[in-house]
């Protein structure tokens, strides 16, 4: 518990009597220190938190309002917690002007009586700061037990970060080398009102490419430490709440940090290995040896989603800085989300349940994603090869499913990738045709293709001769440069009659 001029007040050897109105926020303000002095600007001898006491030699019976206001602001301006005067020494009582220059600034005043001796005021103080740093002192001991304890665990990471947010009460955000925040499900992130200035921050930090600390007074104090040496930054960590941190608590986060910084390297190390597994474990599966697979990652991974899972193509992702240490963060389970790289891809098998982290993942990263569902005994090749022609199709920072792409049809597919603009190339001879000469010959074929070529029942359907439909086909054979009587040749009218605007 620290010292404050509550616990102060509350302590009845002291004959102490408040003469300005107090607030509970300046009650309960922690004391830093008790410096006695008699001078009319202490400041350069005084540090913020300070009570400062004094027998008001400095001052005369009735001062100068002016001059007494100007003396409690500079106090106020630094800081100082409060004012003790002593009386019955030089002055019979505290000077009427001191009072309301006290009232007006903001500097509580309180009188010391009876020749109270300044030294047991300033023991009591002093006992009290003692006894909160030694609790806190032996709190943070048993703090970095639990965050080495945190360490050794499997997912060590992460649980030295969970760890960190309960002991503090505090809010953790993780951030890779370039400033992106990482997302980790279950730890408490700081609020959306300040993270896009702690965002900032970071890669402020981040720029200047050596270690170094930071506080954010706009974020309520938050705490940034970089991770990593200076050649080398792995990333950011920033700590918050709703108070800033005290000296125990930035000395928690020291050890954190330097706890971060070998797990990164030695999960680095690892995952590099790790990775090279998984790649190989994907190419098995994509061969077609689903329990070789299986297998193998049961005995090195941990595992695979079970199908029915969802396959998905992060398009041009393999080098996108700290994207697979991310991965690596988020799928810490891979019976949930299982990745690898492929090519310039990075491939993810995911539960149904992962879909949501992988939608913000993209979001966040501005990632082109494609997803194609993978049911028990089907080939993954197949459900690989629909995913990527979704993500290919996919604007950056969304998820596109191949199912959608397939519920729209080849027409629509062809609409959206510029067939108008080819359709209107082929069917260009018919604009030299008089407006009713245009119009007959393109519902003749129309209607022609819609009986599957047979020129009976389309002769019927238009009411008109079979010769004559089959005169208006060879004069559009001609204009249009087709043979009809290929599939080709009438699959691209049909499609271009299709796509025609």
């Amino acid at each position: 518990m620290p010292a404050t001029l509550h616990l102060l007040l509350d302590e009845g050897s002291f004959p102490l009597r408040v003469l300005t109105v107090l607030d509970d926020e300046v009650l309960e303000r922690p004391l830093s220190w008790v410096h006695s002095s008699d001078l009319l600007d202490p400041t350069p001898w005084l540090e913020p938190g300070t009570l400062l006491l004094t027998n008001g030699a400095q001052f005369s019976a009735d001062p100068d309002a002016a001059d007494a206001v100007a003396y409690c602001r500079r106090l106020r301006a630094h800081g100082v917690a409060g004012l003790g005067f002593a009386t019955e020494i030089i002055h019979d009582r505290v000077p009427e002007a001191l009072v309301r220059a006290g009232e007006e600034t903001g500097l509580p005043v309180v009188e010391i009586a009876r020749r109270a001796p300044f030294i047991g005021i300033i023991r009591f103080v002093a006992d009290i700061i003692a006894t909160d740093r030694a609790a806190r002192f032996s709190w943070l001991l048993d703090a970095q037990r639990a965050v080495a304890r945190a360490a050794v665990r499997d997912d060590g990471l992460r649980e030295i970060l969970h760890t960190l947010s309960r002991l503090l009460g505090a809010w953790v955000d993780l951030y890779d080398a370039v400033g992106g925040r990482l997302s980790l499900p279950g730890l408490r992130a700081a609020p959306d009102d300040i993270e896009a200035e702690v965002g900032r921050e970071v890669r402020r930090l981040l720029e200047r490419r050596t270690a170094a600390s930071l506080v954010v007074p706009a974020a309520g104090g938050a705490l940034l430490q970089t991770i990593g040496q200076s050649s080398r930054l792995r990333g950011v960590l920033a700590v918050g709440g709703s108070q800033p941190l005290d000296p125990a608590g930035r000395d928690l986060v020291a050890t954190v940090v330097a706890l971060a910084s070998i797990a990164l390297e030695q999960q680095r190390n690892v995952q590099s290995s790790l990775r090279a597994v998984r790649a190989g474990v994907l190419e098995v599966l994509l061969a077609g040896s689903d329990d070789t697979a299986r297998r193998t990652a049961d005995a090195a991974l941990g595992g695979l989603p079970e199908a029915p899972y969802v396959v998905g193509v992060i398009r041009d992702a393999a080098d996108s800085s700290g994207l697979l240490d991310e991965l690596d963060l988020v799928s810490s389970d891979p019976r949930r989300m299982f990745s690898a790289e492929r090519g310039a891809d990075v491939v993810v098998l995911l539960s149904e349940t992962a879909e949501g982290p992988l939608a913000a993942l993209a979001e966040r990263r501005g990632l082109s994603v494609g997803t194609a569902r993978h049911d028990e005994g089907e080939a993954v090749a197949v459900a690989l090869d629909r995913a990527a022609h979704a993500a290919r199709e996919a604007p950056p920072g969304t998820v596109r499913a191949y199912a959608e792409l397939a519920g729209r049809g080849l027409v629509e597919m062809l609409r959206d990738r510029g067939g108008e603009v080819l359709a209107r190339t082929l069917l260009q001879p018919l604009e030299a045709l008089p407006p009713a000469e245009r119009r007959r010959l393109r519902e003749s074929a129309r209607v022609w293709l819609e009986a599957n070529g047979a020129g009976d029942p389309a002769a019927r359907a238009l009411g008109i001769h079979r010769h004559t439909l089959k005169a208006r086909l060879a004069h559009l054979e001609q204009l249009l440069g087709l043979d009809l009587s290929t599939f080709a040749a009438r699959a691209e009218l049909w499609a271009a009659l299709e796509l025609e605007p």
